[in-house]
């Protein structure tokens, strides 16, 4: 079996008691960063034999795929959240459903669904967009588009361009839609700031440096009401 293991965003008391059994459980705990994953796994006590997983090499997923094929339980984490949710793991699960090995995702850390929840911006129906490309004209196309369906937007992003994200966001969807930045969720200094786009860049244009993690949610109404 593969599990699809989430990862606390920051506080480890968000780690979930099935999540620690299948760690436990499992005879290798495939992940994003072993450094990372390791501090992790010695917080709580598991020796669960790490390997790094890369999204991108053919036999790191070819390696992971033949534990479970073998009858191994294997887990997969990110180095924080769900992976697959713009962290690495996608291809693997899609090649393990493609193959018809068992694959179980279980439920828990999610940046994206905390910071809707804490937004206080419609969460009954929302675009999540991941990370936006670097170039600004087609982060302002991508933007604009999901303006026309009317829905709560989510990206994440950088400390280092979220002015520019910003930026782009009040040329899109206007100086008046509704901005909620969410930094460093569920760790010490989380913070929301909310208000229009404009007075949200304008608050982070102020500040030097920008620290942290960050998710932001729009809303190209100035006053959204749910569905």
């Amino acid at each position: 079996m593969l599990y699809v293991v989430p990862t606390p965003l920051g506080n480890l008391e968000d780690m979930s008691a099935r999540a620690l059994r299948a760690l436990k459980e499992s005879s290798t705990v495939f992940c994003e960063d072993t450094r990372r994953t390791r501090a992790l796994m010695s917080h709580f006590g598991l020796s669960t034999p790490l390997e790094r997983y890369d999204e991108n090499d053919e036999r790191s997923i070819e390696k992971l795929l033949g534990r479970v094929r073998r009858g191994d339980d294997v887990s997969l984490v990110s180095d924080g959240g769900c992976p697959g949710v713009s962290d690495p793991g996608r291809r693997v699960v899609a090649a393990a459903r493609r193959e018809g090995l068992p694959v179980t995702a279980l439920p828990g850390p999610s940046a994206v669904a905390c910071a809707v929840a804490g937004s206080g911006l419609p969460g009954d129906s929302f675009v999540f967009l991941g990370f936006l490309p670097r170039a600004a004209s087609k982060r302002r196309r991508i933007l604009e588009a999901a303006k026309a369906l009317e829905r709560t937007i989510v990206v994440y992003e950088s400390p280092f361009r979220v002015r520019e994200l910003l930026d782009d966001a009040e040329a899109a969807l206007g100086p008046a839609a509704q901005c909620v930045a969410a930094r460093e969720l569920s760790k010490v200094h989380e913070e929301f700031v909310h208000g229009s786009v404009a007075s949200v860049r304008s608050a982070f244009a102020e500040r030097s440096p920008i620290l942290g993690e960050f998710v932001l949610l729009f809303h190209p109404q100035a006053e959204p009401e749910n569905a």
